[in-house]
């Protein structure tokens, strides 16, 4: 396949901001600790993927930390089918008594005993999420990887494809060693709409279609995929905020006047809450 060097310039341009998400979004210290920690595995995963769904509660990641920590007191051994459903019981529990009886969305709660993340665990013998994927994606088992988080229960491939992009990266894998890579490239509006400032009409429909030129576009460029979807991401959804604006960005017009804009907002924000915790009452 042929990219122009316009294309090839784009795809440059917005790994450019892998930098940024990397320093922003990996920066709690359990993305690391997962690999080794078996207990952080679980954290992370609930926290940061389990409920990223759009329309899921706020409340849901705290309430399934919540129950873990209740259940395993910070370590994790082992994970067994007794454990999924004391997790869940005490996840309901937690969302009635605490959280003024939240509904907790069983057919799609990542925390349901019901296929949920600690029953599959149980079933496969996985103590460790996170390494045990790392593994799988080492091992030229890509897909299989992203079959195991997709089938989870409220796990889309979308978020699949996230958590997978993500354990690549945190765990170091070499991406040109890894087999079908276009599984690593989380599709949401701004990585599709990336794809449509970049490819116009020839922008294909199909996901995998997607996600597979977006590789082929990375390794025309010489710039690392995950890179690319990080940068995409951050730029489009933390610093243009609208179509306008992302396209501006990617093509390289304005491009500095728009970083410099979100900045000197965030430091207003930041000034503002300065203020506000200076002038709260003891």
């Amino acid at each position: 396949m042929e990219f122009t060097e316009e294309q090839k310039e784009m795809a440059i341009r917005l790994s450019w901001g892998a930098d940024l998400f990397q320093s922003y979004f990996y920066k709690d210290t359990s993305f690391k600790e997962q690999f080794d920690d078996n207990y952080q595995a679980l954290i992370c995963f609930f926290k940061y993927y389990a409920y990223s769904r759009q329309g899921a509660a706020p409340a849901y990641p705290k309430i399934a930390i919540k129950a873990l920590q209740n259940k395993f007191m910070r370590k994790v051994k082992s994970v067994t089918i007794a454990d999924a459903k004391e997790v869940w019981k005490n996840y309901q529990e937690i969302a009635k008594n605490k959280y003024n009886n939240l509904r907790v969305n069983r057919t799609h709660n990542p925390a349901c005993f019901d296929n949920g993340l600690l029953t599959v665990m149980a079933k496969k013998n996985i103590t460790n999420l996170a390494s045990h994927v790392k593994s799988l994606i080492q091992s030229n088992q890509t897909k299989e990887a992203h079959d195991l988080v997709d089938d989870i229960c409220g796990i889309g491939t979308k978020i699949a494809s996230l958590y997978l992009r993500d354990i690549a990266y945190l765990g170091r894998i070499p991406e040109d060693t890894i087999k079908d890579p276009y599984y690593l490239q989380p599709v949401d509006t701004w990585i599709d709409q990336a794809i449509s400032i970049i490819f116009g009409h020839s922008k294909p429909k199909v996901l995998r279609k997607k996600q597979e030129m977006i590789v082929k576009l990375c390794e025309a460029a010489n710039v690392s995929p995950i890179a690319f979807n990080q940068g995409a991401w951050v730029l489009g959804s933390q610093v243009a905020g609208d179509y306008s604006t992302f396209e501006q960005l990617t093509t390289g017009q304005n491009a500095k006047a728009i970083i410099k804009e979100h900045t000197e907002e965030k430091k207003r924000y930041v000034l503002d809450a300065e203020r506000l915790l200076q002038g709260w009452p003891e």
